[in-house]
């Protein structure tokens, strides 16, 4: 499967506050914009590679609340929780044809659905995104990809200097994600990549089983108690100092490699 990765999205009331944080630490942020059929707005930060942070929040409840997108609908249940890391997409430069690989796979894709919002210089931007049915029986959570409605060439072009930050070179290389099956989570996770197995290991956080696709790397951790199939942490690589930081209820990892 053709795919790269493409960002993270961290659910937060306050996006603004995020991306100040972050503009505190040395890193380029921009505050997005709204998207009004979903009733939310958001906050990024760019890396290379067109990878970026998404700080997004709710504007709108009602619309929210109503909202069809399965992503929107996935950020009202974790919003119950409280903010933290939720979903994470993969680009694509073909959506159908990635449909098509899906059901080949014995997927059940959904969409492609429309999205948009304005940018503050007026560009429209535009893209669609598709979404795996849930047959995990909520023991994990499966990604959503995303084709953008402008060629990569361009969007490289046009957000090169977001991609420049006072603090170095910085790049998202890991996300770390609860799981309540890690095993069915890898296997899942294998036949949609077509991956490899994975390499097992251990961190502060106990015992992980990691896969590498698309230019990111995942870890997979059982989760115990309390019990969640979030995010719950992401590493940036090419900055300095090393550090850790809670930031609207999750976890970033700043390290040089």
């Amino acid at each position: 499967m053709n795919v790269a990765f493409d960002h993270l999205v961290h659910l937060t009331e306050r996006p603004e506050q995020v991306k100040g944080s972050f503009e505190q630490l040395g890193f380029t942020a921009i505050q997005g914009g709204r998207h009004e059929a979903w009733g939310t707005y958001n906050a990024l930060c760019y890396f290379a590679s067109l990878s970026y942070i998404e700080w997004i929040g709710i504007a709108d409840e009602q619309t929210a609340n109503t909202c069809q997108n399965p992503l929107i609908a996935q950020l009202v249940a974790d919003r119950q929780e409280g903010n933290g890391f939720s979903q994470f997409a993969f680009r694509t430069n073909d959506i159908k044809q990635l449909a098509a690989q899906l059901k080949s796979k014995g997927f059940t894709p959904i969409g492609p659905l429309p999205g948009s919002r304005q940018r503050d210089d007026g560009k429209r931007l535009t893209w669609s995104m598709l979404f795996v049915e849930d047959d995990t029986d909520g023991a994990f959570r499966y990604p959503f990809f995303i084709q953008w409605g402008d060629d990569d060439d361009v969007r490289m072009n046009e957000l090169a200097p977001l991609m420049r930050h006072p603090i170095g070179s910085p790049s998202l290389s890991s996300i770390s994600i609860y799981t309540l099956d890690i095993d069915r989570a890898i296997s899942g996770y294998r036949r949609l990549f077509d991956l490899p197995d994975p390499n097992v290991g251990h961190d502060e956080a106990g015992t992980y089983a990691e896969l590498t696709g698309g230019g990111v790397t995942l870890r997979f951790y059982q989760a115990d108690e309390p019990p969640s199939t979030r995010p719950f942490a992401c590493r940036i690589i090419g900055s300095k100092p090393q550090r850790r930081l809670e930031l609207a209820g999750g976890t970033y990892i700043f390290s040089e490699s």
